[in-house]
């Protein structure tokens, strides 16, 4: 049965049994390149140890290693997903994965922490245009019907990879030591690269001709950029530092002059029709708040296993592990149901699914914490993430045109990447003392301020449980709130005015209008 409760725009007719060889092809594509980044995740953070050691590296070092690359891949998603519509997502795809593999073997050949963290940036900034056109190809590669299968299968590639990360990236640096992370990840990457430009069709040019906003692309690195630094830094440094300020005040001002700079502009960076749809605009809060919600569940619980239940790290991860399996199992269900349920229901389920889980979590600290119910609340967390992810992307590029599904998933990504960040930095504060500055301190669990008595500790780790609890409440309200009958709202118009170019023509970057 098909989605007609909530399709709004469908893709060209073909050939059924080609567009599923296809299909499955971009699948085996995206598959390598999500190996890619979760092993530079994930994995990395079992060779941190080893890069602390070998470099002499000092907690805001370490933590720069770490925060660079997600910072870098945060901060230019919009841009990318915005260049991806105007020059296609398939050489802005390839662009990333040559930029991620020749990172990677430039962090691997680092002399030193600076020339690694400068890797670590180069990486995530590879990174971003890799994870902003991924489900974009996935969407221009399947009918609607099957869309939300492809990406139940793509959901469960990425939980797999966050699951086996660990032990993948422990297995390399056994053998290979802490460049062996990297030596791999740029191996990876040529494969992935030649494999990919054999593989991906070009982009048909299905929209109007359009000129790139290049203001708004400096005004959102700004905003981004400063924020997402003010917010990494307030930990370590404190609010009142320089640095923190500096960059809450470029960040707050590019905010508040971006809104005005797009409405003057022909072809902005981030079109304002994007919000009009209440299920559009529902839908990107949730992911938002979700992402937010859950992502720092495994950290929380990563340190009180390790420093009140005294497990080693390995004993810990192999528990923290039950959230990426449950979302595992989870997401090609919730890509199946999608074709039959609701997007408002699955998603809004999954949200309620993962609430519980951490309900679960906090009510179970102790110490000592039953491990039954801690890995049914794992388990649960991460079940309800899968289940949500789905529905909840399938509807979205659902109701976009092909020619703007690169903007709209440069947004859900740049939000759900900002979750994460706000997450981490939202949780380091609460369970080491509430962002008490020092200078040197950094988010790595060596340099975390624990101390105290296991009663204190516990009540901090509660404390960090309910806030993310009360964070996945709102996220279950946002997804209710999308609506399910509201009509369709009339893309932007697919042909340029007289003054604009005309179809055909290259896409160029817009200067002062």
């Amino acid at each position: 049965m098909s989605r007609t409760h909530d399709t709004v725009f469908t893709a060209p007719a073909e050939d059924p049994a080609h567009s599923r060889r296809y299909g499955r092809r971009v699948i085996s594509v995206t598959s390598v390149t999500a190996l890619l980044t979760g092993l530079n995740t994930s994995g990395l953070d079992v060779a941190l140890p080893g890069i602390i050691r070998h470099f002499q590296a000092s907690a805001a070092q370490a933590s720069w290693i770490v925060l660079g690359y997600l910072l870098a891949g945060t901060v230019l998603l919009l841009v990318w997903g915005r260049l991806a519509d105007l020059f296609g997502r398939r050489r802005l795809y390839l662009t990333g994965v040559a930029v991620f593999a020749a990172a990677s073997v430039c962090c691997a050949l680092a002399p030193d922490t600076r020339f690694l963290i400068l890797g670590r940036i180069l990486q995530g900034v590879g990174s971003s245009a890799i994870v902003a056109n991924t489900t974009a190809l996935l969407a221009d590669s399947f009918p609607p019907e099957r869309l939300p299968r492809a990406l139940g299968v793509n959901a469960t590639l990425i939980s797999a990879t966050q699951a086996a990360g660990p032990l993948l990236g422990g297995a390399v640096t056994n053998l290979w030591g802490w460049s062996g992370i990297f030596w791999v990840s740029g191996a990876t990457g040529l494969v992935a690269l030649g494999r990919a430009a054999h593989i991906l069709r070009p982009d048909r040019n299905s929209g109007p001709s359009e000129r790139f906003d290049l203001a708004g692309a400096l005004l959102s690195v700004l905003f981004l950029g400063g924020g997402a630094l003010a917010l990494t830094e307030s930990g370590p440094r404190g609010w009142t530092s320089g640095t923190v300020v500096l960059s809450a005040t470029v960040s707050l001002a590019a905010f508040l002059v971006f809104p005005l700079v797009q409405s003057r502009r022909r072809y902005p960076l981030l079109d304002s029709w994007l919000f009009r749809d209440r299920r559009r605009t529902m839908a990107l809060l949730a992911a938002f708040l979700t992402a937010t919600s859950y992502f720092s569940v495994v950290l929380v619980m990563s340190l009180y296993l390790q420093t009140l239940e005294h497990l080693d790290a390995l004993s810990a991860g192999f528990q923290v592990m039950l959230m990426a399996v449950g979302s595992m199992l989870t997401s090609p269900l919730a890509g199946h149901l999608s074709t039959r349920c609701p997007a408002r229901t699955l998603a809004s389920a999954g949200t309620a699914t993962s609430a519980l889980g951490i309900a679960l979590l906090a009510l179970a600290l102790g110490p000592p914490a039953p491990a039954g119910l801690t890995g049914l609340g794992l388990f649960l967390t991460g079940a309800g993430a899968g289940l949500f992810g789905v529905p909840n992307t399938d509807a979205l590029l659902s109701l976009v045109p092909a020619y703007r599904r690169g903007i709209a998933n440069g947004v859900r990504s740049l939000l759900q990447n900002a979750g994460y960040l706000i997450s981490t930095v939202l949780t380091l504060t609460l369970v080491t003392g509430h962002g008490q500055s020092g200078e040197g301190r950094g988010t790595t669990p060596s340099a975390l301020d624990l101390n105290g008595s296991p009663e204190a500790l516990a009540g901090r780790y509660q404390t960090a449980l309910v806030v993310l609890f009360c964070l996945c409440l709102a996220a279950t309200a946002a997804s209710l709130l999308r609506g399910s009958a509201l009509p369709p709202e009339p893309p932007p118009a697919r042909t340029a005015p007289p003054d604009r170019p005309g179809p055909g023509k290259s896409a160029r970057t817009e200067g002062t209008e």
